[in-house]
């Protein structure tokens, strides 16, 4: 176990290397390419800037890179994300904010040498992303009890049974249910008291399938007292900025295609254009939503609706209910009272979905869709409730991300 451990401290120094490598490179083939000399810290040589502006873009080129690489790692801690999209998506956001950080206060830059910069941090944090970090390579034991019936159906190769106390299996974090922990034998005690002391992480089963998932396990948090549901206010508090921001970048692209479609609908299908429909919004209070008419009175489909559903062009005029507050961009879809009510006596848990404003798409959305029956709405809560329950601004531009491939591939 100590030769693991030696292992792993020998990797995280390796990463930090890595790292550090990586804005050392940019800082000496940037320069090179674009101010023609290696030496960047000697005045007079190439094409260099004067001192102050040279030495205050270097900085700012590093904070974009410190700050791409925390984000990168933040949004790989996110389950279902895929290297790529995790690694653009850390890099243009570091990178987005020391840019108008420029912008506003006038401070020089080289183009080139940024959009450089830009391009060696995506493929440097993807080669460290590749070579550091794997949630396959990332062994777990799991003591007896922590084999939730959740985390049974998730079960991969780097899951491993530890059998008894006395057991050689290797493994980096071990799995430890407090349900279970005072049931276990004085022997089982003793063993994981010793992995605590030999520094070896511990973890709550209900973690580990919420990582692997992008889910809550919903059965457990009724049988066990492990898992706490509690929405991040600070966020929150913020959100309706971000909200502001969509809206004002969104605003006249998406009033031209309302435009079109509302022309089209008007033309094949008559009128109402709209369709008016009361939902169940945050903690409850009931709002009216709206969207663009896509069936006829008897249920039926219409041609123009059915292209209205297929790239949800149905949803925008609910843009308006974003902008009198009722709903966001991200969360959770608003059911009516009626579902509402039924889900409710039904499904555990499920009022915690609406501890948030309701949204024109979200993760359960981008994830399982629209569901109809009972079990399928489970399986859509568990998303809800992982929203809920770790909502970020991240994780938001992760589900921007995913929408929009959604909605492209129709």
């Amino acid at each position: 176990m100590n030769n693991r451990l030696f292992k792993d401290t020998q990797s995280r120094w390796s990463q930090r290397l890595w790292d550090a490598g990586g804005i050392l490179f940019i800082f000496l083939a940037g320069s090179s390419l674009c101010w023609h000399t290696p030496y960047f810290w000697i005045s007079g040589l190439g094409r260099l800037p004067v001192l102050p502006d040279r030495w205050c873009f270097l900085a700012l080129l590093a904070g974009a890179y410190g700050t791409a690489l925390i984000l990168t790692r933040r949004v790989a801690a996110t389950p279902l994300c895929s290297r790529i999209p995790g690694v653009f998506l850390g890099v243009c956001s570091g990178f987005l904010v020391f840019s108008a950080l420029i912008f506003v206060m006038r401070l020089y830059y080289s183009r080139s040498f940024w959009l450089f910069a830009f391009g060696v941090s995506f493929v440097w944090l993807y080669i460290g992303q590749r070579l550091f970090f794997s949630a396959a390579q990332i062994r777990y034991g799991f003591t007896p009890g922590s084999q939730i019936q959740e985390l049974k159906k998730e079960w991969r190769d780097n899951f491993l049974e530890i059998a008894s106390p006395n057991a050689s299996e290797l493994f980096d974090v071990l799995v430890i249910s407090p349900y279970q922990e005072k049931r276990l034998s004085p022997e089982w005690t003793r063993y994981i008291t010793d992995m605590m002391i030999q520094g070896v992480p511990m973890a709550h089963p209900g973690a580990v399938y919420e990582f692997f998932s992008g889910r809550l396990p919903l059965r457990y948090m009724v049988e066990g007292p492990g898992v706490v549901i509690r929405a991040p206010g600070n966020y929150l508090r913020f959100k309706r900025l971000f909200d502001w921001i969509l809206l004002l970048l969104l605003g006249f692209p998406a009033l031209i295609v309302m435009g079109l479609a509302a022309l089209g609908a008007l033309c094949c299908s008559g009128r109402p254009v709209f369709f008016v429909q009361e939902r169940i919004g945050r903690n409850g209070a009931p709002f009216r939503m709206v969207k663009f008419r896509s069936m006829t009175e008897s249920g039926e489909v219409t041609a123009i609706g059915r292209f209205l559903r297929k790239y949800h062009i149905d949803e925008l005029p609910q843009l308006w209910n974003v902008l009198l507050g009722e709903m966001s961009f991200i969360g959770p879809r608003p059911e009516t009272p009626e579902l509402t009510h039924r889900y409710t006596e039904e499904i555990p848990f499920y009022p915690y979905r609406y501890s948030v404003l309701p949204g024109l798409t979200g993760w359960a959305q981008v994830h399982c869709g629209y569901a109809s029956a009972v079990g399928e709405n489970r399986v859509k809560l568990s998303y809800d409730l992982y929203y809920v329950k770790h909502a970020s601004f991240l994780l938001d531009l992760l589900i921007v991300l995913k929408t929009i491939k959604t909605i492209l591939a129709g």
